[in-house]
């Protein structure tokens, strides 16, 4: 919480300070029913909805800040989000003003008050995402736009292929051509690939990530599972050249799960039903 002062055009000083408090929520939201995250003109966006519904609890325009922008079609259980206010309103309140304004995809999961120096891009530490693969051999209409529906595939062989990638690389393979970052070069902590029943799970965890990397490192893994060599992953990487991989996987599969800050006392992200049977 930080202090600002109004100042009268009559007279000559300041009249009285207010109170700027900074507030972060943990949102859900299942991204395709969204054009992204970025707030976006005449496009139905997260951080659209989320700073309208905002706004109208406060009584005056809200603007937020994510721990990062997801692209269309991703989900995220665990993002992050800031926003700044004068209006003193009960967490409660935010909670549930929030979540009868918004679409019922967007749901906040918890409120809480910060530090008026608390940034949730530049403070984090790491992130983690979760690929979801669907692998029964063929189109499930009730698990489409939540994972992936692929063939068979052999999960020991993908967890084996992605420990090539973990430790700092260059990702150059895996970003994609619009990618503005200055550096290529990243830091995976933990990449693991597990099953629970038909699914197949990919969970990557770094302290940031490249455009599309993600999605790019779930395409060749599930090109190891269908047969590619563990190897193709780690070849991939020495290459340093996006042409040489081959499609990007689809966003539905994407989750964005959660996001370290060191010393921050905020509650877990709430699982949902379907990882939460998975992680």
């Amino acid at each position: 919480m930080s202090e600002k002062f109004l100042h009268s055009d009559e007279g000559a000083g300041v009249v009285a300070p207010v109170k700027e408090y900074v507030n972060v929520m943990c949102v859900q939201y299942r991204g395709d029913e969204f054009n992204g995250w970025q707030r976006q003109l005449d496009q139905p966006t997260v951080q659209g909805h989320l700073e309208a519904a905002l706004s109208q609890v406060a009584a005056h325009p809200i603007r937020v800040t994510a721990a990062g922008r997801t692209d269309a079609g991703v989900h995220a259980t665990g993002q992050i989000v800031s926003f700044k206010t004068t209006a003193f309103r009960p967490l409660s309140a935010w909670l549930k003003g929030v979540n009868s304004l918004t679409p019922k995809s967007i749901q906040v999961a918890w409120v809480r008050q910060a530090a008026a120096n608390f940034h949730p891009r530049y403070g984090a530490t790491a992130r983690r995402y979760n690929y979801v693969y669907y692998d029964e051999n063929r189109f499930n209409p009730f698990i489409d736009g939540l994972a992936w529906c692929t063939d068979g595939l052999d999960q020991d062989a993908m967890h084996r292929a992605a420990q090539w990638l973990v430790g700092e690389h260059d990702f150059t393979t895996f970003r994609a051509a619009g990618c503005q970052s200055v550096s290529p070069k990243r830091r995976v902590n933990r990449c693991e690939v597990r099953r629970q029943g038909h699914f197949v799970v990919l969970e990557i965890e770094a302290s940031a990530f490249l455009l599309h990397m993600v999605r790019n490192i779930a395409s060749a893994l599930r090109d190891v599972g269908t047969g590619s060599p563990t190897s193709s992953v780690r070849d991939l990487m020495l290459l340093k050249d996006r042409v040489r991989l081959g499609a990007t996987a689809p966003p539905q599969g994407l989750y964005l799960t959660h996001v370290s800050y060191p010393g921050a006392d905020f509650p877990p992200a709430p699982l949902v039903p379907l990882l939460s049977t998975l992680v």
